[in-house]
């Protein structure tokens, strides 16, 4: 990959989305769902940071709050500087060009009534990007640069493959020249031998144009392949954060120890570290345990990690971790 730009392009400070659970018969507000919990992180231009967690532990959230396709509840999303958490819609219009989304289902994210070219061009005629009558080569350009034949472009979704079909998503966030990417568990629908494909286009492009991306995914594997930096994160919070190297090397949280042990190896005989389980299931977003949230499945858990809230700490050069015994 490409030497990384100095400076941060996104910096996502203390975001917080908190949703609201109704109940009874007038759909009064009874509670409310901890979805992002006091989430911080930086992406650099050019670089791949890779957000990992278990299943709802809010990882899309976070992803389609920075997008403000969900409002923020609190926190600062500065990109290039500027802080964009309370723009209007308005607003928010001139920097979707900046930030683009691949969504997970290839098959539900693209209108089955357009063309795949109507498809890719849409956001360059929504952004003024391109004429009509220069829009077509524009969308051309794209499917060659996304491994698509431009003979395609006037067929229809359904007759394309879910591989095919997520390259298309691809182009169509290409299209206006973003500055970051965000990946929401892009390749988790598609066959093992598609993901390599597609993560391999995505290695590519980013070399070509040096777009950013946020890779979301729950698969430590995929993770490790296409990441520059990794976050990890449990119930709404970001427990450890560092260079992918250090991180698949040596985990400093438990819970990310626990997540690496799991990691298929194709010689279980030459597992490096002893499998470990963890007790109980993930709790409820809408009442988390006090203290560390990973307490209740943490082996290694003391009496204040039930009380004390451990900070997102430096603890060794470029290793940020949240936990009270490291």
């Amino acid at each position: 990959m490409n030497t990384l730009a100095s400076g941060p392009l996104l910096k996502i400070d203390r975001l917080s989305k908190r949703f609201p659970v109704r109940g009874g018969v007038l759909r009064r507000v009874v509670g409310k769902v901890n979805a992002v919990d006091d989430v911080s992180f930086e992406i650099n231009r050019g670089e791949t940071l890779g957000l990992v967690g278990e299943s709802g532990c809010g990882k899309s959230t976070v992803g389609k709050t920075i997008l403000k396709l969900h409002e923020p509840s609190g926190g600062a999303i500065c990109l290039d500087g500027k802080d964009i958490s309370q723009y209007s819609p308005r607003q928010m219009r001139g920097v979707r060009r900046k930030l683009q989304i691949v969504f997970q289902d290839p098959y539900s994210s693209l209108n089955p009534r357009m063309t795949a070219a109507d498809i890719v061009g849409e956001p360059l005629a929504i952004h003024g990007l391109a004429h009509r009558r220069d829009q077509r080569q524009r969308v051309a350009e794209m499917f060659e640069r996304v491994g698509l034949r431009p003979d395609q472009m006037d067929r229809f979704p359904h007759e394309f493959s879910g591989g095919q079909r997520q390259r298309i998503s691809i182009a169509r966030a290409l299209a206006v020249d973003p500055e970051i990417i965000i990946a929401d568990e892009s390749v988790s629908a598609l066959d093992v031998s598609i993901q390599a494909s597609v993560i391999n286009l995505l290695i590519r492009l980013q070399q070509q144009t040096g777009v950013s991306f946020l890779f979301i995914s729950h698969d430590m594997s995929v993770i490790e392949h296409i990441s520059h930096r990794v976050a990890v994160m449990y119930l709404g919070r970001i427990v450890e954060i560092a260079e992918r190297s250090k991180v698949f090397a040596h985990p400093l949280h438990p819970y990310t120890e626990a997540l690496l042990s799991a990691v298929p190896v194709p010689d279980p005989a030459t597992r490096r570290k002893k499998r470990i389980l963890l007790s109980g299931d993930v709790p409820s977003p809408i009442k988390p345990p006090p203290g560390c949230h990973f307490h209740t499945r943490c082996p290694i858990a003391e009496a204040r990690c039930r009380i004390d809230v451990p900070a997102l700490r430096e603890i060794a050069p470029g290793h940020m971790a949240a936990c009270h015994l490291r």
